[in-house]
């Protein structure tokens, strides 16, 4: 029997999903943030955001505006009804933008490092409050997995129909992402510390989100069929994303 989901769809909309939700995080929410601050930035990339006077609000801008972002797309993605490609686009991105956006609140309270550990940096218990970053991180991160796997279930007709609708485009974007990570003007330092553990650990959910699959079956289940308009949308977009913002562009103070 044929397959009810297209791959290279589910692919497609992977990449541009990581893509969109880093240049939320870096652009809208370090960047704009910078701006409205009067900061001035030097350096934009996949990965990262220089400036030259950052402070507390601008680290924690990137997380901010993926936790909006990502609670805004999972509740459209259920009013699109029997749309398919634009509900489980709205559900992926949601996807991205709530795990990482939650997932760095655990990485930066275990971990000591990343935007969260700049942004508690200089306050008093600090190892207080990296284990309450950690605990919200941990109870925010499963409440969002939770919610995905119920949103995901008018997909999933089977149970082995999981893997094509998560685990695959899991692994499709976190393999995008170290791609365009790894030309970051930063290094490889970065790549190790930063641009792998929050592509493969920050939506890592996506990987065990099955647990949490409603026991009722959709009666007439959702399928993702194969798009010509997704596929060249990646294409052109991951293009642009690696060339243009893998190596990063710079900004003259």
């Amino acid at each position: 029997m044929p397959a009810r989901h297209s791959r290279a769809t589910i692919v497609s909309v992977a990449v541009v999903s990581i893509g969109l939700a880093a240049l939320l995080h870096e652009g809208l929410g370090h960047g704009v943030t910078a701006w409205l601050r009067g900061d001035l930035v030097t350096e934009l990339t996949s990965n990262h955001l220089s400036s030259l006077r950052p402070d507390r609000m601008v680290e924690a801008g990137g997380t901010i505006v993926n936790l909006i972002i990502g609670a805004i797309c999972l509740a459209l993605s259920h009013g699109a009804g029997k749309r398919a490609d634009a509900r489980y686009f709205l559900w992926f991105f949601a996807a991205v933008n709530l795990l990482q956006g939650a997932g760095y609140f655990l990485f930066s309270g275990l971990f000591g490092v990343g935007d969260w550990n700049a942004v508690i940096a200089g306050l008093a218990h600090p190892a207080a409050l990296r284990a309450a970053m950690a605990l919200l991180g941990a109870v925010l991160y499963v409440v969002c997995v939770r919610r995905l796997a119920v949103a995901l279930r008018p997909f999933v007709a089977t149970h082995a129909e999981y893997n094509t609708l998560a685990r695959l485009p899991y692994l499709a974007a976190c393999v995008f992402y170290c791609i365009a990570g790894a030309f970051d003007p930063l290094g490889v330092r970065l790549l190790l510390l930063s641009t792998i553990p929050a592509a493969f650990g920050g939506i890592s959910g996506l990987l065990w989100a099955d647990v949490f699959l409603p026991r009722t079956t959709p009666t007439q289940p959702l399928a993702i069929k194969a798009s010509s308009a997704w596929v060249w949308t990646a294409i052109v977009f991951g293009g642009a994303f690696v060339v243009v913002l893998g190596r990063g562009i710079e900004f003259k103070p």
